[in-house]
């Protein structure tokens, strides 16, 4: 299992993946734990799970107001199997997001 923190308009950061889990593989369902919200940099209760599925799990800050992440769009979109248009305010990803694969 490998991390990867994505920072808006820097190269993706590999960081320790202790504390990480990926999802339950019977249920797939995607807990929050405690070093995510320590990765992103802030509340737990902020944290979102932005996708999810086998081998992998993506997280971000609920409803970020930061800058446009367009590294993390690619990685997520790559994982996830979406697109993510640049001219979709709605749909663009802001701030800081960790995957973990």
């Amino acid at each position: 299992m490998n991390a990867t923190l994505y920072l808006p308009h820097q190269p993706p950061q590999p960081v320790p993946a202790d504390g990480l889990a990926m999802p339950d593989p019977a249920t797939g369902l995607v807990g929050v734990p405690a070093a995510v919200p320590i990765l992103l940099e802030c509340a737990a209760e902020l944290v979102d799970v932005l996708a999810s599925g086998p081998g992998f799990v993506a997280y971000l800050i609920f409803d970020c107001e930061g800058e446009v992440n367009p590294a993390a769009m690619a990685a997520v979109g790559e994982l996830a199997g979406v697109g993510f248009e640049l001219d979709d305010e709605d749909a663009v990803l802001r701030g800081p997001v960790l995957v973990i694969r």
